[in-house]
């Protein structure tokens, strides 16, 4: 039985999206998003990965330009690559077709190199949270061709997308199709599949509880964690929405009384 009940969520967000998107339709609130989204998925998809920049170190970088000590030039050099990959793959929020292409382009980004397959055997982990030994490199080709048929299914309820998703990803993670850069990689392709089913990007938060989704479905072949994890994302997403929609709701209702309290003068 899945750990995770995620009805309540999911019902959450059928009942949300359409006020959401809504809110979208004005250019005040989607582009002040977007580039929201920009930089705190920098920050989020590199601090996943052990990065140690902030999400306030991150928009400085970006942004300025600006480095702080006690950082090394790998974080600044990462946190500028994935910048450069969302504007280049997930800009506008727009559907396209995830093919091989799409991912090597976007791994290729990430790591400012040429997004190849690997060619040489890997391990990932530790004895502690226990050792993966992902397919041998000859393998993997065939098997990221069935990874993309099976991901360009299209899926029409809530629960299906999300759960969808979180397979796709957890074996997508599973085969490991690049030397480096995977979590990274897997992560653009999670808001391509979320763009492209009708729904916002998302910027997973680098907690526990996405790496603890990965060992739970490992031992018990339990999706729920992944699945709990991508929609409270969603959730999250809609709420910055939800927040620049008030912020200027409330800007425009103060500039009009104080534009009343001119003409009143």
């Amino acid at each position: 039985m899945p750990l995770f009940d995620n009805e309540n969520r999911i019902l959450q967000i059928e009942a949300e999206k359409e006020e959401i998107f809504q809110h979208l339709e004005n250019p005040l609130i989607s582009q002040p998003f977007t580039e929201d989204f920009a930089r705190r998925f920098s920050w989020s998809t590199n601090a996943i990965e052990g990065n140690t920049l902030s999400l306030e170190e991150t928009i400085a970088v970006i942004d300025y330009d600006e480095v702080r000590s006690n950082h090394t030039y790998a974080e600044y050099t990462d946190a500028k690559n994935a910048y450069y990959a969302i504007q280049k793959m997930l800009l506008p929020f727009v559907k396209k077709t995830i093919d091989e292409e799409w991912i090597r382009q976007a791994n290729g980004y990430i790591r400012h190199m040429q997004g190849e397959y690997r060619e040489t055997t890997v391990y990932i982990g530790n004895l502690s949270e226990a050792v993966y030994y992902p397919p041998d490199p000859q393998d993997v080709p065939a098997l990221m061709k069935e990874w993309i048929r099976e991901t360009n299914t299209e899926a029409t309820t809530v629960k299906e997308i999300f759960e969808r998703i979180a397979a796709s990803h957890v074996r997508f993670e599973r085969i490991h199709p690049f030397l480096d850069g995977n979590g990274r990689t897997g992560r653009m392709i999670i808001n391509q599949q979320l763009i492209n089913s009708g729904f916002l990007p998302v910027s997973i938060p680098p907690t526990v509880k996405y790496r603890e989704a990965f060992r739970r479905y490992d031992k018990r072949e339990d999706l729920s964690e992944m699945v709990y994890v991508l929609l409270k994302s969603e959730q999250e997403s809609f709420e910055r929405v939800r927040s620049l929609a008030l912020k200027l709701s409330k800007d425009r209702e103060k500039q009009r009384k104080e534009m009343k309290h001119i003409q009143n003068r």
